[in-house]
């Protein structure tokens, strides 16, 4: 399951995509927006044909690099609220180790090759009565 998406993650989905009978491990990697000083929501834009070209790719190269059996990234767009999840990385393989590494690698990637870019959206203040 590769995609990018307006709508909520459906997280059960995104690690039942990698489910297998022969996976010792599934990890679910969320990435969440962080309520930092000010910020009420992050605003994502994606140039989305490149966007799925590149995650596709990247899941591939997991597989090869890490020898997991399964790799899903779904990636939201547009606005996502303060505690909301932008990513979901899940990854299945015969053993721990190999499934932690490589959702961390695939998230590391993600970040650094994948053309989606994230604005904050910051509180405005509120003018008291006059």
């Amino acid at each position: 399951m590769i995609g990018i998406q307006r709508r909520r993650i459906d997280i059960e989905a995104v690690v039942a995509s990698v489910r297998r009978d022969d996976a010792g491990a599934v990890v679910l990697f969320l990435g969440t927006v962080r309520a930092d000083p000010g910020i009420r929501a992050l605003d994502y834009e994606v140039y989305r044909p490149m966007a799925l070209t590149k995650m596709k790719e990247l899941a591939g190269r997991a597989r090869t690099k890490f020898g997991i059996l399964d790799l899903s990234i779904v990636h939201r767009l547009g606005r996502v609220p303060v505690g909301g999840d932008s990513v979901a990385i899940a990854c299945a393989a015969a053993h721990r180790r190999e499934a932690f590494e490589a959702a961390a690698w695939a998230m590391d990637e993600v970040k650094r090759i994948v053309p989606i870019w994230k604005a904050e959206a910051a509180q405005t203040k509120r003018r008291g009565r006059r």
